[in-house]
């Protein structure tokens, strides 16, 4: 792609009502979108927002169900907007400016960032089926024009926001479609509001396939879907294929057809491997390493049971291991994991200390530690920024994460660092357990593997907090049992 050869993506979906007009733009357990309806309503939600004043460059921020938001999202690439979807109680004052707000909630949410709220109701969605939709797709200025406003996970502080261009929007699809997307059908359990769920989306529209949406992400739905497309591939977090198995397993029910699981935002357990195996009659378990900033970073796209085998190099992309001086350390030392590519963001909007502390010299740092093994794998080890520190003792808390859900009681855990009331900083976890476990014998069990750096705090929990990208919220829960 040049500035001459710049394509509106809002081209892929006429295309697709042109050529398939009966062919399915979206299908969920209760709903099937066909390509011409979807170009239809896209085309008149476009009208509208012309009518309302949405300019291109514009920001618009979309409340809505996550079907609607699809379409949404096209009438936005149609008026060359700029369409993002806010995490669950963010607010952007300060940071940057929204200047449309499209919501289905009730209330409304409140104006912030600048932004004018329109409420989706059925008299606004009355008013867009009388409009027509004739209108002409208007023209982003270049490759470099930010087409989607995306965020980081959040996990360890605030999510910060990243413009993603529609040079990006391209080179990540086509990175994906032969990789970490392949697959026919390939079933993505994230939602469009994330990154990954996004450029699944995204794919299929440009490849002119149907797009199987789990919407809410309840497994039950998940079966449904997975069962009617016979998808071959899943993609999704460990913690979504844990919930997926669960519902699986009390039916006494398997999804025959997928061949493949990849697993992307955290560690995936030896034991969930093998119960993902199973429910599946013998899927092969592939992992992705990579980052919302810097894209796909290493594929393990073969089967393994080490949790922490970030997997072989992408040739789209450049990880290096440096020291604290940002200098690369030979093969087999631990140190910072860097990681860079072609289209990768290099800012957060509105945060230069945020952008300061993760980007230094056109390189991202995840915050990951790891090395480079001798079959040139990577391997990771750690995170700088999440390794637990109990009276001077440090700890991944992976590593307990993991030690934790051996036990074939435990389906879930997540360790966290908190204060005491003593001021004195302690390690903790919380688990999700069935009936009958001893928690005082598995206390000793943490004591002697781990020693100093043996939770001081076992506490249960019926479901671990999680973002969307299925990674545990630790500061959330180190908030919660503070001086505890």
């Amino acid at each position: 792609m040049n500035d001459a050869e710049v394509i509106n993506p809002f081209v892929y979906l006429q295309r697709n009502a042109e050529a398939n007009p009966s062919g399915v733009f979206v299908e969920t357990a209760t709903q099937k979108v066909l390509n011409s309806e979807a170009f239809e309503l896209a085309k008149k939600i476009a009208y509208e927002f012309r009518h309302l004043g949405v300019k291109p460059g514009d920001l618009v921020a979309l409340d809505l169900p996550e079907t609607l938001s699809m379409i949404f999202a096209e009438a936005a690439f149609h008026e060359a907007a700029v369409s993002t979807v806010l995490p669950h109680g963010y607010v952007a004052d300060g940071l940057f400016a929204i200047d449309w707000i499209f919501s289905s909630a009730t209330p409304a949410p409140a104006a912030h960032g600048g932004a004018r709220v329109i409420s989706v109701d059925a008299a606004f969605l009355q008013r867009v089926e009388q409009n027509p939709y004739g209108i002409t797709p208007r023209d982003f200025d270049s490759e470099l024009s930010t087409a989607r406003l995306v965020f980081s996970s959040g996990t360890t502080g605030r999510a910060n926001a990243m413009e993603y261009s529609l040079g990006m929007l391209e080179y990540c699809t086509d990175a994906a479609a032969d990789t970490w997307l392949a697959g026919d059908p390939c079933l993505t359990l994230f939602p469009t509001a994330t990154p990954f769920g996004f450029f699944a989306f995204y794919l299929s529209v440009k490849i002119g396939k149907p797009y199987w949406s789990v919407e809410a992400g309840d497994p039950a739905n998940i079966i449904e879907i997975a069962l009617r497309s016979s998808a071959t591939a899943l993609r999704a977090s460990p913690a979504q294929l844990a919930g997926l198995v669960d519902v699986l397993e009390a039916r006494n029910q398997t999804l025959p057809a997928v061949r493949e699981a990849l697993t992307v935002g955290s560690v995936m357990p030896p034991a969930l491997s093998a119960r993902v195996r199973a429910a599946t009659d013998g899927c092969v378990i592939q992992n992705l390493y990579g980052s919302t900033e810097g894209t796909v970073a290493r594929l393990r796209l073969t089967d393994s049971d080490d949790p922490f085998d970030g997997g072989q190099p992408h040739p789209r992309s450049d990880v290096q291991i440096v020291d604290e001086n940002h200098v690369e350390v030979p093969d087999g030392q631990i140190g910072r994991i860097r990681h860079k590519s072609a289209y990768m963001i290099q800012e957060y909007v509105g945060n230069p200390a945020a952008t300061l502390e993760a980007f230094t010299d056109g390189w991202f740092y995840p915050g990951d530690l790891g090395l480079i093994r001798p079959d040139g794998g990577l391997t990771l080890t750690g995170r700088v920024s999440e390794v637990l520190n109990a009276g001077g003792v440090k700890v991944d808390p992976a590593t307990l994460d993991l030690f934790a859900v051996t036990h074939p009681l435990v389906s879930d855990a997540a360790s966290f660092e908190y204060e005491s009331n003593t001021g004195l900083k302690q390690i903790g976890i919380v688990l999700v357990t069935e009936d009958g476990l001893d928690v005082q014998a598995l206390i000793r069990d943490f004591g002697t593997q781990f020693g100093g750096a043996a939770p001081k705090l076992v506490a249960r929990i019926d479901e671990i907090p999680r973002n969307t990208m299925g990674k545990p919220m630790r500061r959330a829960l180190a908030e919660q049992y503070k001086q505890s």
